[in-house]
């Protein structure tokens, strides 16, 4: 027998939703077919509306028919209705909120578990949630296909029974890409320009070798020229840099220079072409006399000495983050102590002997890892550092201190870079798998016992839906003018912001689709214009390779360049995603390890890098001691 969840005593007295603060309780559709309440952990109204059934993309939704048969909207509205309403809570009160509607069982048909600290699994096992296989396996093949084609996302989503078989007990939204990034590392292009000298020999990627290998036989420059073998090199043809065009009235669309690095590309994709910049950062803060401002640097890290999530880290060890990270095969291991961590140490020492890194670094604890000493890369004194789009092109121009870097800094994003000197070939050459980046799950819906005598086979065709290109351009970009005409609309704030639908589609010359959204999708009004809040479907981001379609939002060049550069590469060894599938009793015994482990290793990897690594056996003894592999293996259950 399943056991209901109780409410807590401190919650008992709390039966009413309303009294925890509820906004948006909806109101009931009298046009026929089954009205279904959802759950949804904010409204996005932002004083445009109080009720998400208000959403003017929303109304669009409850004014459509379903082919059944198709798996689609129906034409002529000769379909089944289907109609929603939406209960939020009052911002701060979400966690309180979930809570208290799980305990009571005064829940709505559909629920987001943005909140929830316990799988949908467990909310099924509770009696909660419905087994949801039945309607995926019959309505929704779309949805079965995704998951199929994205067996990393569908190991987060699905479970497996004692025969094997595949049960779903939630409806996902996921990302088709990347995270649409909006911080990354940053560089000062002008001092390239200025300061550093073009190499004599760059990477031939038009030759047989470097094609097949995707790299020259022997790096970096020095080492191949040390051991007499310069496979993969040829000429560079560039023997001084200049800018050929400043941009004028529009830099950031049309500033233009010949910078070649010695990877023999236009911009820094290795680590070699890092530490190159830094020889030049190096010229051009002593240049300007900063050599003892602690503000002027090449490049910093966290305070910590690195960040958790991987990123610059990634660089030097595939699968490695400096936590417990993944591989390709599932396996777990606690990579703060293997070869591509001290590599990524070694590395971090040199720089800090060579003047290249931040010395103050350990002081900045409280700065946010994008904005590691604002006041130093606003005011020009640094050479590369993690910041946000605000800051490309010519965005520090205004704040610089130095006259001539007011007149010309110029900003560019770079990817992080492939390692190509530091340890062995098997910590070189991968491309960063570990990074900041959100995971392609960006959240679960699941259907509660309150929704078991409704009409289910619709509503699954809506979600099955939401898992094609039309379903998916409506949720998250919004509706096209021909939607929008389609239907009436109260208080439409597409017409009220004169968005004449969300987008323009197009096809390019593979015959794909090309989005060009007709808003700023980074303003307010997105969420307001949008049902994303409805978290089932594909989350359109536009970032990433082979998604099918182009997404043009109207950044400058200097803007899109930097955010394809900071998408270049996906994140799957992170292990983030996989929290909720922890049992309570897995998600403590983490707790108590991670929590003891940080404190150590907070302590130890910066005195690692500022001292070198004559410490790292008795470090990695110490890490081994807190019980790392026990963690790998809970991990271990869930990822293979």
């Amino acid at each position: 027998m399943k056991a209901k969840r109780i409410v807590s005593l401190g919650l008992a007295a709390v039966t009413a939703l309303g009294l925890l603060g509820v906004t948006g309780c909806g109101k009931e559709e009298t046009s026929g077919g089954d009205t279904f309440s959802w759950w949804i952990v904010k409204t996005d109204g932002n004083g445009l509306y109080e009720d998400y059934d208000d959403n003017p993309s929303v109304q669009w939704l409850n004014q459509q028919t379903w082919d059944v048969e198709n798996g689609t909207i129906a034409e002529d509205d000769a379909g089944n209705p289907l109609h929603f309403t939406f209960q939020a809570p009052i911002t701060g009160s979400e966690s309180d909120n979930f809570n208290t509607m799980m305990g009571t069982g005064e829940y709505t048909d559909l629920v987001d578990l943005a909140y929830s600290s316990d799988n949908a699994k467990t909310l099924y096992e509770e009696g909660i949630a419905l087994d949801l296989t039945e309607y995926v396996e019959k309505w929704c093949p779309n949805y079965v296909e995704f998951l199929d084609q994205n067996p990393d996302v569908k190991s987060l989503v699905t479970y497996e029974d004692e025969e094997g078989n595949t049960k779903y007990y939630s409806m996902a939204s996921i990302k088709d890409g990347t995270e649409v990034p909006w911080d990354g590392y940053i560089y000062r292009r002008d001092w390239v320009v200025k300061y550093c000298q073009p190499t004599d020999y760059v990477w031939d990627w038009d030759s047989d070798y470097v094609k097949e290998n995707g790299h020259p036989a022997v790096t970096p420059l020095s080492e191949a020229k040390a051991q007499n073998n310069l496979e993969g090199w040829k000429q560079n043809p560039v023997t001084a840099f200049e800018v050929t065009n400043d941009g004028g009235d529009d830099p950031g669309n049309n500033y233009e220079d010949n910078v070649i690095f010695p990877s023999g590309k236009d911009y820094p994709y290795t680590v070699s072409d890092w530490e190159w910049m830094f020889e030049g950062f190096s010229k051009a803060i002593e240049e300007r006399g900063w050599q003892d401002d602690r503000d002027a640097y090449c490049t910093t890290v966290s305070y910590a000495g690195f960040m958790q999530m991987g990123d610059l880290v990634s660089s030097f060890g595939q699968g490695v983050n400096g936590i417990w990270g993944k591989d390709a095969e599932g396996n777990v291991t606690y990579t703060g102590v293997s070869d591509g961590f001290k590599n990524y140490l070694t590395a971090m020492n040199n720089w800090y002997e060579k003047g290249w890194l931040d010395k103050a670094f350990m002081e900045r604890g409280g700065d946010l890892f994008f904005q590691i000493n604002m006041n130093g890369f606003t005011t020009g004194k640094v050479g590369l550092w993690c910041g946000y789009t605000a800051n490309l092109g010519d965005g520090i121009r205004v704040t610089c201190i130095n006259e001539e870097d007011a007149k010309d800094a110029y900003c560019m994003g770079c990817p992080l870079p492939i390692n190509d000197m530091y340890g062995t070939a098997d910590q070189m050459y991968h491309e960063p798998d570990a990074l900041y980046q959100g995971g392609r799950l960006s959240g679960q819906t699941i259907l509660t016992e309150k929704a078991k005598d409704k009409d289910l086979e619709t509503l699954f065709t809506f979600f099955n839906w939401l898992f094609t290109e039309e379903g998916a351009a409506a949720r998250k970009l919004g509706l096209s003018k021909e939607q929008l005409e389609s239907v009436e609309i109260e208080n439409n704030l597409y017409a009220d912001n004169n968005i004449d639908g969300a987008y323009e589609l197009e096809t390019d010359e593979n015959g794909e689709p090309v989005y060009h959204m007709n808003y700023d999708m980074t303003a307010d009004i997105t969420g307001s214009i949008t049902f994303a809040r409805m978290c089932v479907g594909i989350e359109k981001t536009g970032v990433g390779p082979d998604l099918g379609y182009t997404l043009d939002k109207g950044e400058s060049k200097v803007q899109a360049d930097a955010l394809e550069k900071w998408a270049a590469y996906v994140s799957t060894a992170n292990l983030s995603d996989y929290t909720m599938r922890l049992s309570s009793e897995e998600n403590e015994e983490y707790a108590n390890v991670n929590t003891q482990l940080t404190d150590y290793i907070n302590q130890a990897v910066p005195k690692l890098i500022t001292d070198g690594l004559s410490g790292w056996d008795e470090y990695v003894e110490k890490v081994n001691s807190y019980g790392v592999d026990r963690i790998s293996e809970i991990y271990e259950n869930y990822t293979k």
